[in-house]
C-alpha cells in the first residue's frame, strides 16, 4: 500500500552550517528492482552524517521508495543522538505520521488508517498518548496512559476510543485488556527534536516528524 506522506521540505531546510558546505547530500534511487535502492556514504562530522541520513529518509518517503526507506531506517538506528529516548522530554509533543510499515498481525483498522488518513497525529504528554486520525468528516481519537518501562521502551495501553462525525461524537469505546494479554509497547529507536522512529510490539515500524517542523 502507499505510505502516508509528509513533506520533508521544512526539515531539509535546516542543514548545519558545515553540512551546507561540506556534506554530500543523500540520494535515494530506485528502479523496478528492490536491490537498486541505495544510500550514499556521507563525509564530514556527526552533524553532517545525521543531517544527510535524515534527508535521505525523508526523500525516499516523498518518492514512495519503500526499499530506500528501509535502508535509511537501518542507517539512522545507529545514529540515535538521544540517550534513553523513552525517558526523554523530546518524546513529548505532537508528531505527524510520515511513513509506516504495518505488521501483518496489526489491527486492520490501523492499516487502513495509515493508508487513507488525511491527518494522522500522535500527541504525547506527561498524562499519556493520543492518536488523532482524520478520515474526511470522521475523526478517531484513541487515548492511552503511557510509561517508560526501559530506556528505549514505552508501554502503551489504549483505554478510550472516540469516533466523531462532522464534529459530533457518535461512539465512545472503553477498552478493557483481554485476560492474559499485557499492554502493548513501542521501542523508540531514534529520537531528536524533529524526527522519531519507533517499532511496535507486533513489528510495525513508524516514522513521525514533529508537527509544525
Amino acid at each position: 500500500g502507499m505510505p502516508a506522506l509528509a513533506s520533508p521540505a521544512p526539515l531539509l531546510a535546516r542543514a548545519p552550517p558545515r553540512a551546507r558546505r561540506h556534506a554530500r547530500l543523500a540520494r535515494c534511487t530506485a528502479s523496478g528492482e528492490s536491490s537498486s535502492a541505495s544510500v550514499r556514504v556521507f563525509k564530514g562530522g556527526s552533524a553532517e552524517v545525521l543531517f544527510g541520513a535524515k534527508q535521505n529518509l525523508l526523500g525516499c518517503i516523498e518518492r514512495g521508495d519503500d526499499d530506500g526507506v528501509e535502508l535509511a531506517l537501518k542507517e539512522l538506528a545507529g545514529l540515535n543522538p538521544t540517550p534513553a529516548p523513552a525517558r526523554s522530554e523530546k518524546l513529548l509533543g505532537s508528531w505527524q505520521l510520515a511513513w509506516s510499515r504495518q505488521a501483518s498481525s496489526s489491527n486492520p483498522f490501523q492499516r487502513a488508517f495509515a493508508k487513507w488518513s488525511t491527518k494522522n497525529l500522535q500527541i504525547l504528554s506527561a498524562g499519556g498518548l493520543e492518536n488523532y486520525i482524520e478520515l474526511g468528516p470522521m475523526t478517531v481519537s484513541a487515548r492511552a496512559p503511557i510509561r517508560a518501562v526501559s530506556d528505549e521502551r514505552t508501554e502503551v495501553s489504549i483505554s478510550t476510543i472516540d469516533i466523531t462525525l462532522f464534529g459530533n461524537v457518535v461512539k465512545t469505546m472503553e477498552m478493557t485488556p483481554k485476560p492474559g494479554r499485557g499492554a502493548g509497547w513501542v521501542e523508540q529507536t531514534f529520537l531528536d527534536d524533529e524526527m522519531r522512529i519507533s517499532v511496535g510490539n507486533k513489528g510495525s515500524v513508524f516514522v513521525h516528524v514533529r508537527e509544525g517542523e
